[in-house]
């Protein structure tokens, strides 16, 4: 009964707080609750108590806070997270050699005008991560150590991502975001990774990096230089060892407005040398891609459903707006049963053949242009497909054939018009037609 009297004269003294003396946003109040008569004082400290009375505190309002963390006077990032306030800003200034674990709600993380860095110093933790989402904002930060750099679902934008233990930024299972005019490179691993999560990454450049510029997998979802409204908000992705960008195991993205360049660096790269690799997945090539300079294909598909150009977005996609892969070893290649649209694509200058469809691989080709290739302008192997619109699609000036057939499984149905001064001949006489 007496813990029951003490509740409810703490309720009833907190209901008429506004007869007491003012305490703002984030203060303790500190009271002295007498045991014999129930009185209840408001006091500056709780010492004030006397041995009749009951030492209580509770917090005061909790409203928009902002606090400076200068790291490079002890203070910590960790400790600033434990103070009152909704929404929360903690302004990091210098740099912050510790692990960071968000919990609560509401909260941004934003570099003083003079710099803020965080440097995770345990390898096998994150250097930042989310647990408390939504409305968590990283902003104008440099993030460095840790096992990886940011985990969880935040807005991460203006911020450098580099010289991580593993990847650079991860979203995983379930968590979710925008990486938005960033840099993220030199990380040994992966620069971004979409793992069963979902993620917009924009305006930004992802570089340098040890394996795949951008990873998306396992039922991950992303928009790459797409944002939020469907407009373009192009990313550069480029120097990668690997993979510029990678779908894999279920993964699905909306690419549009990329300046792809001279991915797949080390000829040893675990994950490949494309400029962007989509397997056992879906993918949008929106348009306005520049897939150009890899070590291997410039686009290469595997098991896989995917749109190379999408006018049905609503976005343009012809003329300047074309997807353009041109200077790689290959410019496309589907195998293992891929279906392709490629629409209005640029597809020249590659050392090896334009388009390469093997192993029960079709493709609808329509509009664009196929030409100048080391190698043939279209090759089927293997059972590989093509089927040519009444649209046509221009095939010219390959140094092989412009449409080479290797096996009688192998042909093509529609227009083909289109495909005339190649140098080593126009149409194979292996491509009967269906």
């Amino acid at each position: 009964m007496k813990k029951l009297s003490i509740a409810i004269v703490v309720i009833l003294a907190m209901m008429v707080f506004v007869g007491f003396p003012y305490y703002g946003y984030g203060d303790v109040i500190y009271g002295c609750y007498q045991k014999n008569n129930g009185q209840l004082r408001i006091v500056e400290n709780t010492s004030e108590c006397k041995k009749s009375e009951i030492p209580i505190s509770w917090a005061g309002l909790a409203g928009p806070t902002t606090i400076l963390v200068d790291c490079d006077n002890g203070e910590t990032i960790t400790d600033a997270l434990q103070q009152l306030g909704n929404p929360l800003t903690i302004q990091v200034k210098g740099t912050c050699n510790e692990n960071v674990e968000i919990v609560r709600n509401d909260v941004t993380l934003i570099a003083h005008p003079s710099g803020g860095t965080i440097n995770g110093p345990d390898p096998d933790k994150i250097t930042i991560n989310v647990r408390g989402s939504p409305r968590t904002v990283i902003d104008g930060l440099t993030v460095t150590g840790g096992r990886t750099g940011i985990n969880g679902s935040a807005m991460i934008r203006n911020c450098t991502i580099q010289n991580t233990g593993r990847n650079g930024i991860s979203f995983y299972h379930g968590g979710s975001g925008t990486v938005d005019n960033c840099r993220v490179q030199n990380n040994p691993y992966h620069g971004i990774t979409i793992e069963g999560g979902s993620a917009t990454v924009i305006n930004s450049m992802i570089s340098s990096n040890t394996r795949c510029g951008i990873m998306v997998t396992k039922g991950g979802d992303a928009r790459i230089g797409i944002s939020d409204p469907f407009q373009y908000a192009g990313n550069t992705i480029n120097n990668n060892e690997g993979n510029g960008i990678q779908l894999y195991i279920g993964g699905s993205a909306y690419i549009g407005g990329n300046t792809i360049d001279g991915n797949g660096t080390n000829p040893n790269a675990v994950n490949g040398r494309f400029g962007v690799g989509i397997f056992s997945s879906n993918a949008v090539l929106v348009g306005n891609n520049r897939i150009t300079g890899s070590g291997g294909v410039g686009v290469f598909i595997g098991g896989s459903s995917v749109d190379i150009g999408a006018p049905a977005m609503g976005l343009p996609t012809t003329g300047d707006f074309a997807n353009v892969i041109s200077g790689n070893a290959n410019g496309i290649n589907g195998t293992l049963g891929a279906f392709l649209s490629i629409r209005d694509a640029i597809i020249n200058g590659n050392t090896g053949n334009g388009v390469t469809l093997a192993q029960r691989s079709t493709a609808n080709i329509s509009g664009g242009t196929i030409d100048n290739n080391t190698g043939n302008g279209i090759l089927l192997t293997v059972g590989g497909g093509l089927v040519v619109p009444i649209a046509g699609v221009t095939v010219t000036g390959n140094t092989l054939f412009g449409l080479q057939c290797t096996d009688n499984e192998s042909s093509f149905i529609g227009n083909i018009s289109g495909i005339s001064g190649n140098t080593g001949g126009d149409v194979s006489p292996t491509c009967t037609g269906f």
